[in-house]
């Protein structure tokens, strides 16, 4: 190891250790000035009571929880596999009943006393749906959830709910394990959620007149018959290897992040391997946050073939120019790609969707749609003229792959692949309507630089019942007693149209992020250096101690937005148990978009950004049913009466 990284690993823990300290002080008292109602130890016999001596941390086994669970009459709580994996998802020949389980009276969490991964803590229980809804009552089981969640306190200030019963610290803000997939009707936890009949819809995004003037107002195109298959957490990144180690001519990339961790080197290793097979590869990332961040990931790319590009337009002076880069596109071959929300960094490309790193959503499309995000990689590439970093082949293969997606685009077209003439009679027929239609939006300076902004306000007045949202950024403008920003753009139009939307009464729903989504990758990262440091035990609860810091600063101000938005009629606002930094929504359960868009105004007006907007039955059905499991998830958004 160099000198200079030891001087910048010794620096940053150092930091570390200063931030801690002041935050331990910070915590002084703490255990005197905790809400009554989060000690969850008021109900049950001394028999089994977890903590009789009242210890601020105490110990216990794996069968006094399950009869302190029994005790509590939580019986929806029901002993679970008990499977145990490490911090690598390796599985582990552990004993439940073997292990130590440690009990804090500040949080009323449990946690088990071993290096292994969130899961494990998950495995101890699994929940059961029926007992829940019986036990709280409710026509599903997110109507149980939100009448549990009307019976415990919220502490503002603290920004968490208490708790009547000691809870897995892994389970987050959730009074139960969380659930890794559905086995009932999705009407069983929404009752709006019926079996919808897809021939039957009526709707304004049938009508070819809709999508020729979103056409001319976005500069994008309406094609058909395209593929689709939404790749959650770290199932993204293992795709896109398989794809990179697949890839026979060509590989296209633009990203904002590309950090340098495991992950990377990972892909680095391979995009440059596939080079010196032949492929063409093409990395364009975003500039300011790559020199102040990521260096190192990119020295790595150093003496190979692989042209590096820097988009520099969040520095760009001249009017109408700046924009931060937040693209995440990926082409392969002209036959595959990947438009989303995740970047190259190890918070998403190891996250399970459970081990506490971020959740996100990527969409793999093939089909006509990847001609038209092929074409626009080609545009970016010359924005940021590619032409001086490559050589001379590169910039030959580059004008006949233009040159091949110009063919490509004319056989979609006497396909009926795309093409407005065909608008009327696809979007007309109940067979063609819903298979993989779709458009690829892209805006920033070398194009419309509002053209995400302005379809998802077309889309969004059409909407007749419902539209779920996630987002990984939220800001709007608030009301009253708070002053907020005053900033007059994209991004207020876009909360005005549903704001707009709710009063005409359309439901809708929104995941966001409260204490437990926190800080994002950088809480993330520090969970899982804790986790990583646990034999370590100060160097350990250090990590935890400031990601918890983090997590509460950033709970705090988002907090507002949640609140205002939950008061109003027709929005129900969830915070979602790990951090959300997906962007995706449905309108009306059969439109789709996935994308790097955030409704903020930094991916409203300040920065490129892509999504895939697509009307299919498979691609709806399956968005459904993980955004009703994210719900489930999830905890309600308080409010006060």
């Amino acid at each position: 190891m160099s000198n200079k990284t030891t001087s910048y690993k010794t620096v940053f823990l150092l930091l570390v250790f200063i931030f801690s300290s002041q935050y331990n002080r910070g915590q002084t008292g703490a255990n005197t000035n905790k809400d009554v109602s989060s000690t969850a130890h008021t109900k049950y016999t001394n028999s089994y009571d977890l903590n009789p001596r009242n210890l601020p941390v105490f110990t216990f086994n794996y069968f006094t929880l399950k009869k302190y669970y029994k005790n509590m009459g939580v019986d929806f709580l029901e002993p679970g596999d008990g499977t145990f994996f490490d911090i690598n998802e390796c599985k582990l020949n552990i004993n439940p009943n073997s292990v130590r389980l440690k009990g804090r009276i500040l949080d009323s969490t449990i946690r088990i006393d071993l290096p292994v991964s969130p899961e494990s803590a998950q495995n101890l229980f699994k929940l059961n749906e029926e007992k829940y809804i019986k036990k709280y009552g409710g026509d599903d089981f997110l109507q149980a959830k939100k009448n549990y969640y009307k019976t415990v306190s919220f502490s503002v200030k603290k920004q968490e709910y208490s708790k009547k019963y000691y809870q897995l610290w892994d389970w987050k803000s959730l009074n139960h394990p969380p659930l890794k997939k559905l086995k009932n009707p999705l009407s069983f936890y929404d009752k709006n959620l019926k079996t919808i009949d897809y021939d039957t819809i009526q709707s304004p995004f049938f009508n070819a007149d809709f999508h020729k003037l979103l056409d001319k107002n976005t500069r994008s195109k309406l094609t058909f018959n395209n593929k689709m298959e939404i790749l959650r957490n770290g199932d993204s990144f293992k795709r896109k290897m398989k794809l990179v180690k697949n890839a026979r001519s060509s590989i296209l990339i633009s990203l904002m992040s590309y950090y340098n961790d495991s992950t990377s080197t990972l892909m680095t290793k391979e995009l440059i391997k596939k080079t010196k097979e032949g492929v063409k590869v093409f990395l364009i990332v975003e500039k300011v946050w790559t020199k102040l961040l990521m260096k190192k990931a990119m020295r790595k790319f150093r003496n190979s073939n692989v042209v590096i590009l820097y988009a520099s337009d969040l520095v760009n002076i001249e009017m109408n120019r700046t924009a931060l880069f937040h693209n995440k596109i990926w082409v392969f071959d002209q036959k595959t790609a990947i438009v989303g929300g995740q970047n190259i960094i190890e918070s998403e490309n190891i996250s399970s969707g459970y081990n506490h790193q971020n959740y996100d959503l990527d969409l793999l499309i093939e089909g006509p749609a990847v001609t038209d995000i092929a074409r626009q990689s080609v545009e970016l590439l010359k924005e940021y003229h590619f032409e001086r970093k490559a050589s001379k082949e590169y910039v030959d293969f580059i004008e006949n792959y233009e040159k091949e997606l110009e063919q490509r685009y004319i056989f979609e077209t006497m396909q009926k692949l795309r093409g407005q003439e065909h608008y009327k009679d696809l979007l007309s027929n109940v067979d063609t309507r819903l298979k993989g239609v779709c458009r690829f939006v892209i805006q920033g300076p070398h194009t419309d630089r509002y053209a995400v902004s302005k379809a998802y306000i077309f889309y969004f007045k059409k909407a007749q019942y419902m539209i779920d949202l996630t987002t990984g950024k939220l800001k709007i403008d608030l009301k009253n007693k708070i002053e907020m920003s005053n900033y007059n753009g994209w991004s207020k139009r876009i909360w005005k149209q549903l704001c707009n939307d709710a009063a005409k009464g359309v439901r809708i729903n929104m995941i966001y992020n409260g204490i437990d989504g926190g800080y994002g990758e950088l809480s993330s990262y520090l969970k899982l250096r804790g986790l990583k440091n646990y034999n370590n035990k100060k160097t350990s609860e250090r990590y935890y101690r400031i990601a918890e810091k983090l997590d509460l600063k950033a709970a705090r101000r988002n907090y507002p937005f949640m609140s205002y938005l939950q008061k109003k009629d027709h929005f129900e606002i969830w915070n979602y148990f790990q951090y959300m930094h997906a962007k995706s929504w449905m309108i009306d359960r059969f439109v789709v978009s996935i994308g790097s868009f955030n409704l903020d105004n930094w991916s409203s007006d300040r920065s490129q950004e892509s999504v895939l907007i697509c009307q299919d039955k498979d691609l709806a059905g399956s968005y459904e049913t993980e955004y009703t499991l994210d719900r489930v998830n999830s905890t309600p958004v308080y409010v006060s009466d």
